[in-house]
């Protein structure tokens, strides 16, 4: 919740797909996804027990739905961040083993995102590409 008390549009949705999943950082979807597991787990403490788990397994659609979402989330992330790494002169071999690809699905990841900049800032990228 909001200081003010309101639910945040990821608190209020009912998370069936992907596309249900509103705008939200990866530490909220974190968050809400870890309350659905513990629903599932039965170790919220406070709630009644009828609140503890579903029963037709909705929250393991919407902890399912938020792991993909944290996924997509960070993968768009991550030419951003592999771009700032070269910068500062990490090589290939450091950033594919960050991202637990190898160099070569790195390097295309991070040349198919340069692709879609504007003039400058795609010749800076693909430059620190080498």
């Amino acid at each position: 919740m909001t200081s003010e008390g309101k639910p945040r549009a990821l608190d209020v949705a009912e998370l069936t797909a992907l596309g249900d999943v509103p705008s939200a950082d990866v530490v909220e979807m974190a968050h809400r996804r870890q309350r659905h597991q513990d629903r599932i787990a039965g170790t919220v403490r406070g709630l009644p027990l009828e609140e503890t788990a579903t029963a037709d397994g909705s929250d393991a659609i919407a902890a399912l739905v938020l792991g993909t979402a944290i996924t997509v989330q960070l993968e768009d992330e991550q030419p951003p961040l592999m771009r700032q790494a070269l910068r500062h002169g990490r090589t290939w071999s450091e950033i594919a083993t960050a991202t637990g690809l190898t160099v070569e699905q790195a390097r295309t990841a991070y040349t198919t995102w340069a692709d879609t900049l504007g003039d400058n800032d795609r010749t800076e990228a693909l430059g620190l590409a080498g």
